[in-house]
This record gives structure tokens, sequence and C-alpha cells, in this order.
């Protein structure tokens, strides 16, 4: 009991499988989860699909939501926090989501606690035996966690809007960036190898060229590896397109309002 309650004093968050590798003895997991489970009826410990959160000594009997992005870093052993959750985390989303995005290379259902969505992105198939390339790590209330790196994060929430809340709401996150490491961003994009992803990050880096500092020759490379012929972005919104020549893109009209809202002065 000693060891289980050292153990809770020095980690705010973990799994059954952290505590049994520093145990390092011969209890079963059976075991184990009874231990456990007394100090959540002590109100010391809240557990959230199979993530263990200690409850602050001056929190015990009171309400504690457990800090949901570190919840989400513990939900697989590869978890990735990603999209607008990793917009947040590096302090570049214009809102705040309950919705909390993560990647594995296993999916795993969503599921909702106290009121935050957790979802489980599973990874493209390019990314399998890289899944943490243009993967950086951060910390959170003195835990260290695995998120994407700004210029990973800007392509995927360029891929995925919805898991940005949106493209508005993706196109306000980009705007922030200081910068872009122009070799970490192609280096990813090489290895999605897709070219209308090429030719989405050309169209959207050109509108905001000079606020992120983006060379000519980025933008040159990116115009090389763009489709050849036309492609549709997407398809789940109605209404008006527009042709972007430059880029083979067919984009709704409403995505154009919004770039030049957040790119305009």
């Amino acid at each position: 009991m000693q060891a289980v309650e050292a153990f809770l004093r020095q980690n705010p968050i973990f799994t059954l499988s952290e505590l049994r590798t520093a145990l390092g003895d011969s209890r079963s997991d059976k075991t184990l989860r009874n231990l456990l489970a007394y100090h959540e009826r002590k109100g010391q410990l809240v557990r959230v699909d199979g993530v263990y959160c200690v409850v602050p000594p001056a929190l015990w009997g009171k309400s504690f939501v457990p800090d949901r992005f570190l919840v989400a870093a513990k939900l697989r052993p590869d978890a990735v926090l990603a999209y607008h959750t990793a917009f947040e985390l590096l302090g570049f989303a214009n809102q705040v989501f309950t919705t909390t995005y993560y990647t594995s290379v296993r999916y795993r259902r969503p599921f909702v606690h106290q009121g935050v969505r957790y979802v489980c992105v599973r990874l493209p198939e390019r990314l399998r035996r890289t899944p943490f390339l243009g993967v950086v790590r951060a910390e959170r209330s003195g835990v260290q966690v695995m998120v994407t790196s700004q210029e990973r994060t800007l392509v995927d929430c360029l891929d995925h809007p919805r898991y940005a809340g949106g493209f508005e709401e993706a196109c306000r996150c980009i705007a922030t960036l200081p910068f872009v490491d122009e070799e970490v961003l192609w280096a990813y994009l090489t290895v999605r190898d897709k070219a209308v992803l090429f030719a989405k990050v050309g169209w959207i880096l050109e509108q905001m060229q000079g606020r992120l500092f983006v060379s000519d020759d980025l933008l040159m490379r990116l115009r090389e590896r763009a489709p050849r012929h036309p492609v549709m972005v997407t398809r789940s919104e109605h209404g008006t397109t527009h042709f972007v020549a430059r880029w083979n893109l067919v984009v709704p009209s409403a995505w154009m309002e919004v770039l030049e809202k957040t790119t305009g002065p």
C-alpha cells in the first residue's frame, strides 16, 4: 500500500500498465485494480476509461475535472494530441473546444466524460511506419505529453478541417502561428504524398506568405507537387464553388470569403 501511495504522489496521471511497471512486483492486475478502487472510493482518484487521475488533497470530496489534455495523452500508448487540440495546447487556437482529439495506430471509440468528448483519429496508412513524424514533446502541468508540431498540425487541419472546428477556425489558428519551419513541413507533406494536400497547404500559405515568412522557394516546390487537373477539395459543403487555377483547386466560395477575412488587414 505504501508503494502505491508513493507512486500516486509522484504521478498525477497514469495507467495500470505504468503502475505495474513502476512497482516491479508480482502483484496481479486484479490486486492492483482493487488497490486503486480503494483510492477511488476515498475520492483520491478519478478513473477515465482506463486512465487514473490523482485528485489533489485540497479537492478530496469535492468536484474534480481531470485535465483533458493529460487524459487524452494516456488513452493509447502511442497517443499524440492532434488537430485543434494540438493548436490549443501549443497556444495557437482561436477557440477552446470540449472535444479533444488524439491520434493512434489503433482506433478507439469516442466517449464522453464530464462533458468532454475524447475522439481518436486513426493514423493514415502512410504514417503507420513513422507515427511520430512531426511530433514534439510539450509540458502540461509538469507532465510530458506528445503533440503534433505546429507544421504537422497545420497540414492535418487542412487535410481534415472537421477536426479543427471547420475551415474558418483552421485558418484563424494557422494565422496565429509565428512562422513555419519549411523543412519540417516539407518532410511531413512528402510522407503524406497527397497532391491535393500539397495544393491546399500551398494555397493557404501563399495567402499568408508575409505573415508566416514563407519563402518563394517553398511555394514553388508546393506548386510542382500540386494536382495536374482540377480537384474538388470537399464534398461536404454545398453552394457555389470557385476555381483556384494557380493550385488546380475547386473550393467552396464560402472558403474564399473566410480566407479574405482571415488574411485581411
